[in-house]
């Protein structure tokens, strides 16, 4: 049996993934982070495409259709048939401009990719940790549930059944049921994440190898001088350099692009000839002045964005920070402080009652060590989770 117990216990174990696994397994399956690998690819042929002249125009004419004889075609000199083709230059350097504004949106989308595996980095470790949490608070639950019925036992094997015992005894056992209930409470909700877990992860998880441990915090200033490397702050930058790129092809909309036309002319009975037009359209009304001005100004709206943000991303990493160092000094009070006194009352409860002491005094002991135990667990796993979204505002995956 033993043999057994521990095969099973050696396969549980290498089954287990670490949450480092399991989100670079999700960087490679997630349908979500593909799609956005579709649409940076698709950046590639765009700003090809920004470096493609406009199609030119090609018309075909009839000219002087007589009414009383339509098929007719040599009625006189201006009846002819003529093939026009016309093409538009880009001058002024804008292909180089329509290139900067292609590759500027490419970089926007790059960003936007390693935001959402930034994203589902964050995602898998908060539920990853929660499960942890509720496998350890379980765990918890369960051992003090034998701990308790145990001691039940030791009672109604001792202690005469007067009316105070029964008491004590039935006390004991709706302890008992309250701690089975929030037992079976968490069992739902962990299912719940692990379902959560496998849908960020793509595949069926049944064990996580990562434990629930705290270590000293690093210093504020190391996560302040990582804010830059935010993905999301980078995609707002790269936004601004969009407009701003956007701005200086509009600019150039003042400049027209001249357009050659050439045109070939057949007559029947009559010489054939060529004509050749150069034009260019007048940028008179002030559309493109306007424009301009609506450019700067969105040009200027993602600067203030930009900084906005940064701003945002300083005062985030401050407050998480301030949770993450009250969950160490919260932890070590209840490790250290709390939890051994509770210890050494409960254990000196546990010996009182064979000396025919109140199974009350040890329950409510009992409850209160229960509950230390789970706020022990809470707080380690609420460290985890500031931890891993201090790492989520740093731009780490």
């Amino acid at each position: 049996m033993r043999t057994l117990f521990l095969l099973f216990l050696m396969l549980n174990i290498a089954q287990a993934q670490s949450i480092h696994q399991l989100i670079q397994y999700s960087m490679k399956k997630h349908p979500s982070l593909k799609s956005i690998k579709h649409r940076l690819m698709s950046m590639d042929e765009r700003i090809e495409k920004s470096q493609k002249w406009a199609n030119p125009d090609l018309s075909f004419t009839i000219n002087d259709i007589q009414f009383r004889k339509p098929l007719g075609r040599t009625a006189e000199r201006m009846q002819y048939q003529a093939v026009n083709f016309k093409q538009k230059f880009p001058w002024f350097g804008k292909l180089d401009a329509r290139k900067k504004v292609a590759q500027e949106q490419k970089d926007v989308v790059f960003h936007s990719l390693t935001s959402a595996q930034v994203e589902l980095a964050y995602k898998i470790r908060m539920t990853s940790y929660t499960i942890k949490e509720l496998e350890a608070r379980i765990h918890i639950l369960k051992r003090y549930m034998h701990l308790a019925k145990q001691n039940i036992e030791l009672f109604t094997q001792y202690i005469a059944t007067d009316a105070m015992s029964h008491a004590d005894s039935v006390n004991a056992e709706l302890s008992l049921s309250n701690i089975e209930i929030r037992a079976q409470r968490y069992i739902s909700i962990l299912k719940s994440q692990k379902e959560k877990l496998n849908y960020l992860v793509q595949r069926r998880i049944k064990n996580i190898s990562d434990t629930l441990k705290i270590k000293k915090p690093k210093s504020l200033y190391y996560y302040l001088a990582q804010l830059k490397k935010n993905p999301q702050y980078h995609m707002k930058l790269a936004k601004y350099d969009v407009a701003r790129a956007r701005k200086n092809l509009i600019d150039m909309d003042k400049h027209p692009d001249p357009y050659v036309k050439v045109g070939y002319f057949n007559r029947p009975d009559y010489p054939d000839y060529a004509t050749i037009s150069v034009g260019v359209s007048l940028p008179i009304y002030g559309t493109e002045e306007l424009n301009s001005e609506i450019a700067q100004k969105e040009a200027l709206a993602s600067q203030s964005e930009s900084i906005d943000y940064k701003s945002f991303l300083d005062s985030e990493i401050r407050v998480n920070y301030v949770k993450l160092t009250e969950a160490y000094r919260i932890y070590n009070i209840i490790q250290h402080k709390s939890l051994p006194q509770l210890n050494h009352m409960l254990e000196l409860s546990a010996s009182a009652i064979e000396e025919g002491a109140s199974l009350l005094t040890y329950t409510n002991t009992l409850e209160q060590k229960l509950a230390l135990e789970e706020e022990r667990i809470s707080i380690m796993a609420e460290f985890m989770r500031t931890q891993a979204k201090l790492k989520s505002l740093t731009g780490v995956k």
